[in-house]
């Protein structure tokens, strides 16, 4: 059990997913009640690292994910998902949608 989160942050970029799940699940539990840690959360990478994420639907990893996802407006997960830029992109030239 690591309370302090930034220790755990280097995990998101390189452990299995075996140890990973933990680390997100840790996230997950402490992020909903610590306001200074979800701002560093997002400052240090760690949203946007984990809505890079893949995890296989229903899996424990994928409810730890959208946990997290749930405690940050909608407009902060949609800036730190990976294909943000591309969907604002596509709003300035309707043709490249098929519209």
């Amino acid at each position: 059990k690591c309370v302090p989160l930034p220790a755990l942050e280097p995990l998101l970029h390189d452990a299995p997913e075996n140890i990973l799940k933990y680390a997100v699940h840790q996230f997950a539990k402490v992020l909903p009640h610590d306001v200074a840690a979800r701002r560093s959360f997002v400052t240090s990478g760690g949203l946007q690292k984990v809505l890079e994420l893949q995890p296989e639907p229903g899996s424990k990893l994928a409810d730890f994910v959208n946990a997290i996802k749930e405690v940050y407006p909608p407009e902060i997960v949609d800036y730190y998902s990976p294909n943000y830029s591309k969907q604002l992109l596509d709003m300035l030239d309707p043709n490249a949608t098929g519209e």
